[in-house]
């Protein structure tokens, strides 16, 4: 049976506890998932709506960093979907990858940025020129990737020296992070409970430190769903110094 899988590191054996562990998900399971992805996208609705979350929630927690950048930065984005959020920050050569891209594409023509790189490939398994991108963006995707270690490891490789890796995601308590485990297990179909890694805060947290520096942390916005207890957190990190 495919399954989805829980990242929870204040479960874990005290000779552990600093790093969240998982086992990765199954390659069937991800392709599933990626045909319900493409599935959720096919109403221009939910393109719209992404668009104007990206604009009033991610961008003004992330334009600040952008300011930072130099005249003509390199600036990529991991699973950007239809909505390729880089380009709301009207600077530089942006590269997007998602493996669906060529998908996005053909649905929405025109919608997508104009000069920009696409790679329609898993971020796993890209081949990116070392210490290239200025600034490297993640928003809301690491939880649906093949193998979000893997991902985590080439964005340390194509990160400059100096640059930015921005990544958003959905953080849940210990017991309701092992419920969406559960419920995705064993009832897939469930639309609230179809991400295939479920993370704490304090699992991600310590994912990300075991790569990066982290120098910022926010809440992109206040969620009045399940009682207030799922967090999209938004973490800005640096090369470790």
């Amino acid at each position: 049976m495919t399954k989805s899988t829980v990242v929870d590191s204040e479960s874990a054996s005290p000779l552990s506890k600093h790093r969240a562990v998982y086992h990765a998900v199954s390659k069937q399971l991800w392709a599933i998932y990626q045909k319900r992805v493409l599935r959720m996208w096919q109403s221009e609705r939910a393109l719209k709506a992404r668009q104007v979350f990206t604009r009033r929630y991610y961008m003004p927690l992330i334009k600040p960093w952008a300011e930072n950048l130099g005249e003509d930065p390199q600036i990529l984005e991991i699973g950007s979907g239809p909505v390729c959020a880089a380009q709301y920050l009207a600077k530089g050569q942006q590269t997007y990858i998602d493996p669906l891209i060529d998908d996005y594409r053909r649905m929405f023509p025109g919608v997508m940025p104009e000069g920009a790189i696409y790679l329609a490939v898993m971020a796993e398994k890209v081949e990116l020129e070392a210490k290239h991108f200025d600034m490297i963006l993640c928003l809301d995707a690491l939880s649906d990737v093949h193998n979000p270690a893997l991902v985590l490891n080439k964005v340390k490789e194509a990160l400059h020296d100096d640059g930015y890796f921005i990544v958003s995601m959905d953080t849940w308590p210990s017991w309701l992070a092992r419920l969406h485990y559960i419920l995705a297990r064993f009832f897939p179909a469930l639309p609230q409970f179809n991400r295939l890694y479920s993370y704490t805060f304090h699992g991600f947290h310590n994912t990300l430190l075991r790569h990066f520096d982290i120098v910022d942390e926010s809440v992109v916005r206040p969620s009045f769903l399940w009682l207030l207890l799922k967090k999209e957190i938004l973490f800005v990190c640096k090369h470790k110094t």
